[in-house]
């Protein structure tokens, strides 16, 4: 009777465990998000600068990393309600594509921007003397914009779920 008890809890939970899979996967992968949101936007912030000829300093990464860190956690704050509430979290979860969509958007509105709009050259007076152009500069608006998206998309980006087949049962 005991050995009957002790097995029945057992069941219920692995039963829990599989209905919130999803709900708790939503939140499982969000450190890593996290973690992977910030780095891109460090990195695409300083390539940026150094392609602008505007890096200069140590203390420029130290801004780098204010503003990175200050659009991930907007876009967090953003994407709140698709981890919190449950209509949006389920669209979220059967739509998953759709951030796939978003970070191609993302990246290739970054690569966009070196080539239209407002792109071109950058002079600084300060070295007058030196080359023709200090930099490349893309347009700030479609720069901004599409880091933006990319970086909304890293921070909740979800593999697409897979199509279950139903389990055949013999006899």
């Amino acid at each position: 009777m005991e050995a009957q008890n002790q097995l029945h809890p057992a069941a219920s939970v692995v039963a829990e465990q599989r209905t919130s899979s999803p709900v708790r996967r939503v939140w499982v992968l969000l450190p890593a998000q996290v973690f992977l949101t910030g780095l891109i936007t460090w990195l695409v912030i300083g390539e940026w600068t150094a392609i602008a000829g505007a890096y200069t300093e140590g203390l420029q990464v130290i801004g780098f990393a204010v503003v990175s860190a200050a659009l991930t956690i907007l876009v967090f704050l953003l994407g709140l309600p698709l981890r919190v509430a449950p209509p949006v979290r389920r669209w979220w979860i059967s739509h998953a594509g759709w951030m796939l969509g978003l970070l191609g958007l993302g990246t290739a509105g970054i690569v966009l921007s070196y080539f239209v709009g407002g792109a071109g050259p950058v002079y600084y007076d300060e070295v007058a003397d030196w080359p023709l152009t200090d930099g490349y500069e893309p347009d700030a608006g479609i720069f901004w914009t599409s880091l933006l998206v990319l970086a909304f998309a890293t921070m909740h980006l979800r593999p697409p779920q897979r199509r279950r087949r139903p389990i055949r049962t013999e006899g």
